[in-house]
């Protein structure tokens, strides 16, 4: 059995546009408890979900996981770090020379 559950929703400057939405009767029954449970209107939580699924599938505004690393690698990376990594290479493959 399907339901039919309609949502108003509002853009201020198109006015009202409808949207029909048909649901099971368990997707009718989760929309029931988060109502209850949360206090929001069926619109609300509607648009909430909207708002949050449009949030998880933008790109990140700072630049992503390349911003995140910039420090560890290439030419703009931290010098200090590099350097003393280069040393700690170089010093382990003398001793690994010498000893064996």
């Amino acid at each position: 059995m399907c339901y039919k559950v309609r949502i108003v929703v509002q853009f201020s400057i198109m006015g009202t546009q409808f949207l029909t939405v048909r649901l099971t009767e368990a997707e009718s029954k989760l929309v029931e408890r988060l109502h209850v449970q949360t206090g929001l209107t069926k619109s609300a939580l509607v648009k909430q979900a909207l708002n949050r699924l449009s949030a998880a599938h933008e790109a990140p505004a700072d630049g992503g996981l390349f911003a995140l690393g910039a420090a560890q690698f290439g030419r703009h990376g931290d010098a200090t770090r590099q350097s003393a990594r280069i040393k700690r290479v170089a010093r382990e493959r003398l001793n690994a020379k010498r000893t064996g």
